[in-house]
């Protein structure tokens, strides 16, 4: 095949994907703007969140969210080699046998949710924990479907079929907001955790054995626990399922030491960290018109996250408009936006490097260094929660995840022996520099049009967030052609050709 037709299909291939990971976190934001519509910010909506840990932790201890690292090599190996038939049968057996412990764990989980609700939200007073165990119980059967429909979405994957696994994320948000919408006026928060087991049956389970069927999969009960290609799988899966990385774990730590706050922190903290992620799908959408991944992601992304920050008021007011906040909880999940969009950048460097490591077979390095963050950070995120509350999560979360993929970098510069360390160095000197001097004058012009247009209404917002932006992105332009940042021009070009 041409190399240019290979590229080609990869770009098409990445392309895809992008677009289902944005759909996916715009219908998120819809996601929480349901929730906010539906319950507002209140002890209720915290214990919801709250019931998401002991899931997401079951999730976890599987490594479902990595089976792109742990099952594709594998089964692409068999691929290669022209051995089909036995790539099918460490399917069959990764599938079986993960299955039968992903079940168990669910049904242990059901049985002891009291007491490991107990220990994952302490703070919580008995009836914010019993609705936090009663909504945990409602979830956690997801996780069945969440995995086996992440294996299913692993072989359409290495058989070069991209569509329906994308489409999975946007089916089950779909299902979530629906759950809410329909349901939560009768049955209140549980209708959301409905909409979470009928979305993942859905989207992540039904939907992905038909994308499955469609690539060829074949499948045949086995317990064949000495296949070597089930051995190898174990062997990739082992060093992620016993880590504790940082980019898993703080919601979690945010959620524990957020049910010792006041009512809504946790809420705040997860409005605020979803708005977060919608640019990080945006940039992903672009990052394929960069020949390098760092300059990729972090020539839109730290302009954009300056002017977040610059315009978090007005843009809370706006996203959350026609729901049930009210000014505190404006004002308090805008504050924590600001926090978080200072980390934004690190959120997105520490998964394309961390995947860099995986690329190499190296599974033990990220796992190492996130799980050693995660523990050191623990007296932070006490510290700062006990002295800034709410807002000290969002702190601990964004220097944690900073001193992540700082640390990962360093080390990958070291693995790869990268001579252009002084060339990158410059890049975010100036990148930085550009994004500063843009947040500070849209910060200011932001504050002076608040004054006299306001942004309490829809209208008054929309109309302050179209004129700062315009005003940020020509400064943008202007700031990175006087100090010649030539990645700012190289990148809207190859943009303006897509």
């Amino acid at each position: 095949m041409a190399p240019s037709s290979v590229t080609s299909r990869i770009a098409k291939a990445s392309g895809v994907v992008m677009a289902g990971v944005f759909l996916s976190r715009v219908l998120g934001y819809f996601r929480e703007w349901t929730v906010a519509h539906q319950s507002g910010a209140n002890a209720v909506t915290d214990t919801y969140y709250a019931a998401f840990t002991l899931p997401d932790f079951l999730n976890y201890l599987v490594a479902a969210g990595a089976l792109s690292v742990t099952f594709i090599p594998v089964f692409a190996r068999y691929m290669a080699e022209q051995q089909e038939d036995e790539g099918w049968r460490a399917f069959s057996t990764v599938v079986s046998v993960m299955g039968l412990v992903v079940v168990t764990l669910v049904g242990i989980g059901e049985i002891f949710a009291p007491q490991l609700v107990t220990a994952i939200a302490p703070g919580f007073a008995p009836p914010a924990r019993a609705q936090t165990v009663f909504l945990t119980r409602l979830m956690l059967p997801a996780q069945v479907f969440f995995y086996l429909g992440s294996i299913l979405a692993a072989v359409q994957y290495a058989k070069g079929n991209f569509v329906i696994p994308s489409l999975g994320g946007v089916i089950y948000n779909l299902g979530v907001v629906l759950g809410g919408l329909l349901l939560s006026s009768r049955i209140g928060m549980a209708g959301f955790a409905v909409g979470v087991v009928a979305g993942a049956f859905a989207g992540n389970f039904l939907l992905q054995i038909y994308g499955a069927h469609r690539a060829g999969a074949r499948f045949t009960p086995s317990l064949n626990l000495r296949h070597p290609g089930f051995r190898w799988f174990i062997r990739l899966s082992i060093p992620i399922m016993l880590a504790l990385s940082l980019p898993a774990t703080d919601d979690w730590i945010i959620r524990g030491f957020g049910s010792f706050l006041g009512t809504a922190s946790i809420t705040w903290l997860t409005y605020a960290k979803n708005l977060m992620r919608v640019p990080l799908g945006m940039v992903g959408m672009s990052v394929g018109v960069a020949s390098f991944p760092f300059m990729g992601l972090l020539v839109p992304l730290l302009p954009i996250s300056a002017l977040i920050i610059a315009q978090s008021t007005p843009l809370t007011h706006f996203l959350f408009s026609h729901t049930r906040l009210h000014g505190g909880d404006f004002d308090a999940t805008a504050a924590a936006l600001r926090v978080f969009s200072l980390g934004m950048f690190a959120w997105a460097m520490q998964n394309i490097l961390a995947r860099s490591f995986y690329a190499t077979r190296d599974t033990i390095t990220p796992a190492v260094v996130g799980t050693s963050i995660t523990f050191l950070s623990l007296p932070m995120y006490w510290w700062l929660a006990h002295h800034f509350q709410y807002l000290g999560l969002a702190w601990a979360s964004t220097l944690g995840i900073t001193a992540c993929s700082m640390i990962l970098l360093v080390l990958l510069n070291r693995r790869i022996h990268n001579r252009e360390g002084r060339g990158l160095l410059l890049f975010f000197v100036k990148i930085i520099t550009v994004s500063v001097v843009t947040g500070l004058a849209c910060f200011k012009l932001n504050n002076w049009l608040g004054v006299r247009l306001g942004w309490q209404t829809t209208h008054q917002a929309l109309l302050v967030l179209v004129i700062v932006t315009s005003v940020g992105l020509a400064l943008t332009v202007l700031i990175a052609k006087l100090i010649r940042l030539r990645e700012l021009e190289d990148y809207l070009r190859k943009l303006a050709k897509r």
